[in-house]
């Protein structure tokens, strides 16, 4: 069954102000004007709707004021980083700016990313700015991708002479923390902040005999203070979850604390097309109108509506009806490496852009020059920050806010179609029936997502006692930082800053003392676990064991399952709330890993793919969930994460682990 109808062009009400020829929209007059005034800003706008434009307005703003803050936009991933960075490039380009390269502060021959300068190395736009037909002098703006790859902050945006715009992930800054060109210093700070009180931090670290010196701390903090003395751009917020979201905040917080000192009216954006459940001091939303400036065209959507599993309807239908080479450019995008890899053995040629890294079947593994594919398909990392010419799409989502996410890829540069792919419940059935062949505006459309789809699921892991004791470590070490940089003068203000104590869930004495371990704890997202494929090369372990079959010798081979792999222990009365190494995550529980799709099990202390990893294990005593089982084998799609069943039968969960 499937039911079609059209939503209307889309668009935005212009503004006032033209810049270098750019005519402004309302909501970029208003977040330009806001800017300084307010210090945490909701931008509520669709997808398309210029939302990475304000970070060239921020960079006009410090021109103006002369004040040089940096604007960092922060996103979700090093892909987004690279998409946004060669937008930003292109418009600054458009508004008649000329480039030219700097000197690359990462150290070695570094291959071109997406946005076409290698990582770290900075591009400077130079040129007249014009405002409204007022020449306000010659501008320049220097423009910095920065990654995990780059091990260093150029030193031109350490002492910028001119504005810049600095294009990173949450991981970079924390790579500071955790000990970053000082990590004999970062190291022994964060397991006092893990330890001590305040006044006993201060003193292990700087009263008693062999301290820490004062010039290395110094050092972490003005890296610090380089990233936080600015505007801060927050994109695609509703993207983070769990300890992700955790980690963000804590970020943000640190942002916070110190621009409470340094009063230089500085300002963090939230950028979401969906809502944030957050507390603000200004919320600017955006809303399409009829006229004005043109952010989406005229899309036919057609629903197919099936009994289940929308995905493998999907790839059945692309596979049949030969949908690429159809003389438009097409993109599909699903959740499960499973189904991409079944597309690909089954099309005839494609791009594909997934987790995964390196081609599979008849698809080639792309990182850019993605406008030159004409049919392209991915999974969560096309999601965002895709802004191609697409004209044909096919979709599926498990809730309102992803499937928002996906279907603002399509109709951003003119008419398009996209076929939608969930499943025919009452109610979507109902709702549908009822639009047959009607026009709707974009905002109506919108609604009708949201009474269709699922609410996304808050799977509660900001709250978990690991993520609070990440939370109140890091804070802890900051202050520490900001403390010993600044001398007794700011103790007082530091102890209120300071969390009173830590979750002894986070024994310091589980953590073995290296910096690698302390980031890997302690940084942005868990993860890091690499499995061997078995014609050589390695990829993410969860991505692999999820989707591909596993030898007895260790590696994955091509073919492919859609595995839910768990965990049933032998020892299951030690399956508690509780962070450990593995090492006693085995000899506690002597786990079996079992592979139920290709009925083998194994004993997970002699996999070499998790030996060097930390486990945190959850259970009913320290999650809020109604249906435990349930909500383990959700968490474990998309987390590092394996649920511990009680028996063989793999019916009933008692645990999750989560890897770190």
């Amino acid at each position: 069954m499937s039911v079609s109808l059209t939503v209307k062009e889309a668009y935005i009400e212009y503004g006032d102000t033209a810049i270098n020829g750019v005519r402004l929209r309302k909501f970029q007059e208003e977040l330009f004007d806001s800017l300084g005034k307010y210090n945490r800003i909701l931008l509520r706008a669709p997808t398309g709707s210029g939302k990475t434009f304000t970070l060239i307005l921020g960079a006009i703003k410090s021109y103006l004021e002369r004040n040089l803050y940096p604007v960092v936009g922060i996103y979700p991933s090093r892909a987004l980083v690279y998409d946004q960075a060669r937008s930003v490039m292109e418009t600054l380009k458009r508004m008649g700016l000329k480039s030219s390269g700097g000197n690359s502060s990462s150290s070695g021959n570094q291959s071109l990313n997406g946005a076409g300068q290698e990582e770290g190395e900075q591009t400077t736009f130079t040129g007249r700015l014009n405002i409204n037909g007022k020449d306000m002098g010659e501008i320049s703006i220097k423009v910095y991708i920065l990654t995990s790859e780059v091990k260093q902050i150029p030193r031109e945006f350490q002492f910028p002479s001119s504005p810049s715009i600095v294009l990173t992930v949450p991981e970079y800054p924390y790579m500071f923390m955790t000990g970053m060109n000082r990590q004999s210093v970062a190291s022994r700070v964060l397991e006092a902040a893990m330890r001590y009180s305040f006044d006993e931090a201060i003193n292990e670290l700087t009263k008693r005999e062999g301290g820490v010196p004062k010039s290395g701390v110094r050092d972490l903090l003005s890296y610090f203070s380089v990233f936080f003395n600015g505007y801060w751009f927050i994109d695609e917020f509703h993207l983070y979850s769990g300890i992700s979201r955790e980690s963000m905040l804590t970020l943000v917080e640190m942002f916070e604390k110190y621009n409470s000192v340094f009063k230089g009216n500085k300002s963090v954006v939230f950028s979401s097309a969906t809502p944030v459940p957050l507390v603000f001091d200004k919320v600017i939303e955006v809303k399409t109108s009829t006229e004005g400036s043109k952010i989406r065209g005229r899309t036919k959507v057609v629903f197919h509506l099936v009994g289940k599993n929308p995905q493998e309807n999907l790839v059945n239908y692309v596979v049949s009806n030969a949908t690429q080479g159809q003389g438009r450019k097409t993109a599909v995008i699903l959740d499960r490496v499973y189904y991409l890899a079944e597309l690909c053995n089954n099309v005839s040629d494609a791009a594909v852009v997934w987790g995964i890294d390196k081609p599979f079947g008849n698809c080639r593994k792309v990182t850019a020059g993605l406008e030159k594919e004409d049919f392209i398909i991915g999974n969560q990392a096309m999601s965002f920050g895709i802004d191609l010419p697409l004209e044909l799409g096919f979709v599926h989502a498990h809730d309102a806010e992803t499937f928002i996410q996906r279907f603002g890829r399509f109709g951003r540069h003119g008419d398009a179609e996209v076929h939608v792919f969930l499943e025919a419940d009452y109610n979507v059935v109902r709702e549908l029936r009822a639009l047959e062949n009607k026009e709707l505006t974009y905002d109506e459309f919108l609604q009708l997502v949201n009474r269709i789809y699922e609410k996304r699921v808050d799977d509660g892991l900001d709250e978990i006692s690991f993520s609070k004791a990440r939370h109140d470590v890091l804070i802890r070490a900051f202050s520490l930082i900001y403390a010993i940089s600044n001398g007794e003068q700011v103790y007082n203000l530091v102890r209120n800053w300071y969390p009173e104590k830590v979750d002894p869930l986070v024994d310091p004495s589980k953590i073995r003392p290296s910096y690698d371990d302390y980031f890997n704890v302690f940084a942005y997202r868990p993860g890091g676990l690499t499995g061997s494929w078995c014609d050589g090369g390695t990829d993410d372990l969860f991505s692999l064991i999820r989707n591909f079959r596993y030898r007895e010798n260790g590696c994955f081979t091509d073919e492919t399952l859609r595995e839910s792999p768990g965990i049933v222990p032998r020892k299951p009365e030690n399956v508690k709330c509780s962070f450990m190494r593995f090492s006693e995550f085995n000899e506690s529980l002597r786990p079996r890993l079992v592979l139920r799709r290709q009925n083998y099990s194994l004993l997970m202390g002699g996999m070499k793919e998790f030996q060097d990893s930390y486990v945190v294990i959850l259970t009913r005593d320290c999650v809020n969930w109604e249906n435990f089982t349930e909500m383990a084998r959700l968490v474990s799609t998309y987390e590092k994460a394996i649920p511990i069943y009680k028996d063989d039968d793999m019916k009933v969960a008692i645990g999750l682990a989560l890897f770190i």
